[in-house]
């Protein structure tokens, strides 16, 4: 299950491969391996949408999951030997256990690392590594590349690495990146966008209602209603301001 999820999120089942390290690397670059991915995928990203959100949320989940067996020298030297994995769920809070790992990295480094990774010669390679596992479908390709502001950044990236002759226009590439399909994209991406605002400002008319409604509750001075306001609004108050 655990690889099939790998094969899923990331196109490739091997562990090492997934933290970008070589299978002979040391506890040291295995650690470096799996902060560059991890930053890559850190769900606490800025700006990131609710679907958005989720997609890096699993990956980081898969990511940690890779680090925990290979970082564990029994787990590891089965893996090696078989190639399977147990699919044991990790009790730990995974955010929890990467904090553990990496303590000083804050919501800003990871902001930052994006900004270092877009436009690098790394972001360019990853990149055509992705386009030659999706033989060129750019509705695939957005799957896996990040750093892409929007379909139309990503095909632009595309398309410099074609005239630089880095890599070589396919027919999918061609079939998938038609005005009718790109404009399709960008409907749906814009769908995506509202709908995601469309729910964080009902969860702003929401919690304006409860206060409304305690407010009310209070101006009528119902003992019973008051103490329950008492009892649950801070906890909500909290709550919404995390979110």
């Amino acid at each position: 299950m655990f690889l099939e999820d790998c094969k899923t999120h990331f196109d490739t089942e091997c562990l090492y491969e997934l933290l970008g390290v070589k299978k002979d690397c040391d506890g040291k670059e295995l650690k470096k391996g799996y902060y560059r991915q991890s930053m890559r995928w850190h769900p606490d990203k800025s700006n990131l949408g609710e679907e958005e959100k989720q997609t890096y949320t699993t990956k980081f989940q898969l990511l940690n999951k890779a680090y925990q067996i290979l970082s564990d020298d029994e787990r590891r030297k089965i893996y090696d030997e078989t190639g399977s994995v147990d699919d044991e769920e990790l009790n730990e809070d995974v955010l929890k256990a990467w904090r553990k790992i990496f303590k000083k990295v804050t919501k800003e480094d990871i902001d930052n690392f994006m900004k270092t990774y877009q436009g690098s010669r790394e972001q360019k390679d990853e990149l055509i590594m992705h386009y030659n596992k999706c033989k060129g479908d750019i509705s695939k390709i957005q799957e896996y590349a990040i750093g892409y502001e929007s379909i139309e950044d990503l095909k632009a990236a595309v398309d410099s690495l074609i005239e630089d002759g880095e890599i070589e226009k396919t027919k999918k590439y061609e079939t998938s990146t038609t005005e009718k399909k790109m404009i399709a994209y960008k409907r749906k991406a814009e769908k995506e966008a509202s709908e995601a605002e469309n729910l964080t400002n009902s969860d702003a008319d929401l919690m304006a209602l409860i206060r409304g409604r305690q407010k009310e509750r209070e101006e009528k001075n119902d003992s019973f209603l008051d103490a329950l306001a008492a009892k649950y609004a801070p906890s909500s108050s909290k709550k919404a301001k995390r979110q």
